[in-house]
């Protein structure tokens, strides 16, 4: 995929990507060559339950979209931006942006649309925005402005944020707003929501205090405390555990493995061990000794390994090209095998349906899902 190209030109290359994609083999350590060839040829991933490997996506079965065995419907449409539909029908949005064909902020350019926000969703019942910065909740207007009646939930010090940075294109009081404490519990229709708060990344090794008070200042010189605020509350992460009411658990990580292995890592009751039917797990940049091209995914594959996923998605993902996460997904998948861990893991492309199943041994399997 090209970098600055636009909107219209990638949509027109996204369809022909989608029915073209090069196959990847599954082939993770220790398995023996007649086993590798059944993932291989394998309609939907995990084709060995207990076996760490990367879904391979031109082999997916498609299924239709009210398949009565599909648990969980998921689409990434770039950076952050992901969907959930429910069996019952109900929709959660997480972190709504689209990013500018023109930004550097973004090494890929994966939206797939060129519709707004709001028009280009499935549906909108509860939004949840992981934190405040902008290439987290660009789109909320839009979303809101389709789906007044959605339940917004974010950090609770990350609102005034989120609401403020859209000028007067959001109406605090005229939409549900529902703020994060540390540790909190929300009950929805059709699934409950458990958040865990941490704090973003550091994007480079921690060094002294570079504050520039100039920055935070009004033009008389007085402190700007909204200001101040902001820089500091914008970065409270809220990391989630989404349970369906069919029992499919979801955990979502937003804060990153630091390539020195801590990070802000340190609430392991969350997700070590917890073994959730899909572990999402942020990828943005900071988690590989700062080197992107040549990324050291020994830390990351660890942490993966000890939340003991079913199957698994990349979040932030921009900064790397399909090959990369592939080649990524094999390493975690090694050290998943290595430690007797069966993750399945999954790259998404960029505005297409996946489908999950769970069988009732546990197992979780994969598909594609055919738009209704």
């Amino acid at each position: 995929m090209s970098r600055n190209i636009s909107r219209r030109s990638f949509l027109k290359g996204s369809a022909a990507s989608a029915l073209g994609v090069v196959a990847l083999g599954m082939a993770p350590a220790g398995v023996a060559e007649g086993a590798q060839e059944t993932k291989k040829t394998a309609q939907a991933a995990p084709a060995v339950p207990g076996v760490a490997g990367v879904v391979n996506r031109a082999t997916m079965e498609h299924r239709a979209w009210d398949d009565p065995a599909i648990q969980l419907k998921v689409r990434w449409s770039g950076v952050n931006f992901y969907e959930f539909v429910l069996p019952n029908g109900k929709t959660i949005v997480m972190d709504p942006y689209f990013d500018d064909p023109n930004d550097t902020h973004n090494e890929y350019k994966y939206t797939p649309t060129d519709l707004p926000g709001g028009q280009w969703v499935h549906g909108a019942d509860v939004v949840l925005l992981t934190h405040g910065h902008f290439d987290h909740t660009g789109e909320l207007p839009s979303v809101l402005e389709n789906y007044p009646a959605a339940h917004v939930v974010a950090p609770e010090n990350a609102m005034p944020s989120i609401i403020f940075q859209h000028e007067k294109r959001i109406n605090y009081a005229g939409h549900y707003f529902h703020e994060a404490s540390a540790h909190d519990k929300f009950e929805f229709p059709g699934f409950t929501l458990e958040t865990c708060r941490s704090n973003h990344n550091c994007s480079k090794y921690p060094t002294a205090d570079s504050l520039d008070p100039a920055k935070y200042l009004n033009e008389d010189g007085s402190v700007n405390f909204y200001k101040l605020y902001a820089w500091i509350y914008e970065r409270e992460i809220m990391n989630m555990k989404i349970t369906t009411d069919e029992g499919f658990t979801i955990l979502i990580w937003n804060s990153e493995m630091q390539a020195d292995g801590m990070g802000f890592e340190s609430r392991a009751y969350f997700y070590r061990d917890a073994n959730p039917d899909l572990f999402m797990y942020q990828v943005a940049g900071a988690s590989f000794d700062y080197d992107r091209r040549n990324p050291n995914c020994k830390h990351m594959g660890e942490w993966i390994a000890s939340v003991k996923g079913r199957a698994a998605l990349p979040e932030h993902q921009q900064h790397f090209s399909y090959d990369e996460l592939d080649a990524m997904a094999e390493k975690f998948s090694d050290i998943c095998n290595e430690k007797n861990v069966g993750t399945s893991f999954l790259t998404p492309e960029t505005g297409v349906w996946y489908g999950y199943m769970k069988d009732a041994e546990g197992n979780v399997s994969v598909c594609l899902v055919d738009e209704a």
